[in-house]
């Protein structure tokens, strides 16, 4: 009797062979959705078109300009000195209805007879004047480039995924027990 205790089934060596190695082979096809991807890499060349606007504006500020012209009107003589007052008296008439003056924005000028000093009188104002200039450069630049991209998976398991397995896993083990218990 002592040799047949020491002897097993060998149905039952067999089934808990089988049980160990179904577990096994559970654990292995658990364990290898686990593993990592490997990284996947994308190269592209890469051209950028690159723009650039300068301007340089340039501004001239002219002063304003008060301007003044005297002619002096000479003493009138003649070949006969008995018309020289006749002339002149007449000279005087003219030059007296010489009286001008213009005016636009903040221009003026003006031409008229001083008869106190015998002069013709010719003014005018000039205001200040602004000129604006602007100069514009534009650049394209092109540059060309390689660039190297990694993609990186993350593996993402869904939980009802995961609660599947472990009922999947559960019911494997509870199957290799109820089939182990009939025959050992």
């Amino acid at each position: 009797m002592s040799s047949t205790t020491n002897q097993q089934n060998p149905m039952k060596l067999f089934l808990k062979v089988l049980f160990c190695a179904l577990c096994c082979f559970a654990l292995c096809i658990t364990l290898y959705g686990c593993k990592a991807k490997a990284i996947e890499s994308n190269h592209t060349i890469e051209t950028v078109l690159n723009q650039k606007k300068d301007s340089v504006k340039s501004i001239v500020i002219n002063g304003a300009i008060n301007d003044t012209l005297k002619i002096q009107v000479p003493k009138v003589q003649t070949a006969k000195p008995e018309c020289d007052s006749i002339t002149k008296a007449e000279l005087q008439r003219v030059l007296k209805l010489l009286n001008s003056r213009k005016k636009s924005g903040d221009n003026e000028s003006g031409i008229y007879y001083d008869s106190l000093r015998n002069q013709i009188i010719a003014w005018q104002k000039i205001a200040q004047t602004k000129n604006e200039s602007t100069a514009t450069n534009k650049k394209t630049v092109y540059i060309k480039g390689d660039k190297l991209i990694k993609y990186v998976p993350v593996k993402y398991i869904p939980m009802w995924v995961k609660i599947l397995a472990f009922i999947g896993g559960l019911a494997i083990v509870f199957l290799c027990w109820r089939i182990a218990r009939i025959f050992i």
